[in-house]
């Protein structure tokens, strides 16, 4: 196994944090300044947005938890329901770890890499990958993701202390700009067979699980509002 270089190494990854900052930091900051209004919205402390970001790092599993915190559901369901969301990122690390992997790096790497993918960070080194060394491609990976991850955390806790001066309907349309920015960038950027066929995956298998998340929720509401009902009769009879 022939080492990389130091020098190489810290080279990608400081391109990773310089392409980091930008456009895909900025509609990210946006995004989870939304999170973190909505979540100040729904009694989620501002600890929890912090550590779902670091622990998480994926946003549709972060918005299943605060939902489920809302209605009360017990932190065993929270769990499966936040795995059952992020199971989506499959199809993404499954056509993104070929692409990683380099005999030069130790195995342990690519643990961390995979706890790293995420929207934005899949569909740029998507994009990158094919005209970058093989051994550069893991360290600008991480420097990508770490410095979305900072974004992410800090627009999360600036967005839970701001929100009352944020509209709920404006917290709802910010948390869906980076999913609208994935889909046209990676629409528009799709060049090779790989991408594409990640793409028609990822669609099909987040329409399956948003539907049944949409159940899920239904169900949810509906039982706490009959519980709500029946607490209401309870007490007007009493009185």
């Amino acid at each position: 196994m022939t080492p990389v270089s130091q020098s190489s190494n810290s080279t990608a990854f400081r391109l990773g944090i310089r392409e980091a900052v930008g456009v895909p930091a900025g509609v990210l900051a946006a995004t989870y300044i939304g999170f973190g209004a909505l979540a100040n919205g729904s009694d989620v402390p501002v600890w929890a947005v912090v550590a779902s970001t670091f622990a998480l790092w994926a946003l549709p599993g972060q918005l299943v938890m605060v939902d489920m915190w809302a209605l009360g559901a017990p932190a065993i369901a929270i769990l499966l329901a936040v795995m059952l969301t992020n199971a989506r990122f499959l199809p993404m690390t499954v056509t993104l770890m070929p692409l990683l992997r380099d005999r030069r790096h130790s195995g342990w790497s690519y643990y961390l890499a995979a706890q790293c993918v995420a929207m934005t960070s899949w569909a740029i080194c998507i994009r990158r990958f094919p005209d970058m060394p093989a051994a550069e491609r893991l360290p600008y990976f991480i420097g990508l993701s770490a410095a979305l991850i900072v974004v992410g955390a800090i627009a999360g806790t600036a967005g839970f202390y701001i929100a009352d001066s944020i509209p709920h309907v404006m917290q709802i349309g910010m948390v869906f700009l980076a999913p609208v920015y994935f889909f046209v960038f990676l629409i528009v950027q799709v060049r090779t067979r790989l991408a594409a066929i990640a793409l028609n995956l990822l669609i099909g298998f987040t329409g399956a699980l948003s539907f049944g998340h949409a159940a899920w929720f239904g169900l949810a509401a509906m039982e706490r509002d009959s519980r709500s009902n029946i607490s209401f009769r309870a007490r007007r009879s009493r009185s």
